[in-house]
């Protein structure tokens, strides 16, 4: 009999990434929310439904991922987490603009680097990233997290390149 297919999401415990959870629940997947705080909902609570691992990606537990992407139960991977703050260049500090490019850019791709195998395979996996209209359109105050989230960006394009190149239907969205 074969494994319940699973949904790998990092940041699902609250925001957009806990709706993309309760998405993915309500087709029918067992969710994994990789976060750095449990999830808020009661729904992502049951042990039948969801797991979660904590993991805070300013420090990754890169070993959790490459286990995560050898379940072959998993069908998916989206990552939502990512953080910024509105405030002039001026007024950010080294570990801030540190921390927003390692969470937001860094770490995200890291993370997909662990699943890419997967993703340049031939069997259908769902990769998304969670980027911003900030990475594509400059705009006062968001200096450091449009950079970061532009990165994420042209990273995501210059990889479907490569997977077209590579012949593989997968994408990265």
């Amino acid at each position: 009999m074969r494994e319940r297919k699973k949904a790998v999401v990092v940041g699902g415990s609250n925001g957009i990434g806990l709706a993309i959870s309760l998405e993915w629940l309500n087709r029918g997947y067992h969710v994994v929310v990789v976060d750095k705080v449990k999830p808020d909902s009661e729904a992502l609570s049951s042990e039948q439904d969801c797991t979660f691992f904590p993991c805070d990606l300013m420090y990754p537990d890169y070993d959790l991922f490459h286990t995560l992407s050898e379940d072959g139960s998993v069908e998916s991977l989206m990552i939502t987490a990512g953080f910024g703050r509105v405030a002039d260049f001026q007024f950010l500090h080294q570990g801030e603009i540190q921390k927003l490019l390692q969470v937001n850019a860094a770490a995200a791709i890291q993370v997909i680097r662990c699943f890419y195998h997967r993703v340049r395979g031939i069997t259908p996996f769902f990769c998304g990233v969670m980027g911003s209209i900030a990475g594509w359109v400059s705009s006062p105050m968001f200096s450091v997290y449009a950079a970061s989230k532009a990165a994420v960006c042209r990273f995501v394009e210059s990889v479907n390149c490569e997977l077209e190149q590579a012949g593989t239907a997968n994408r990265i969205l």
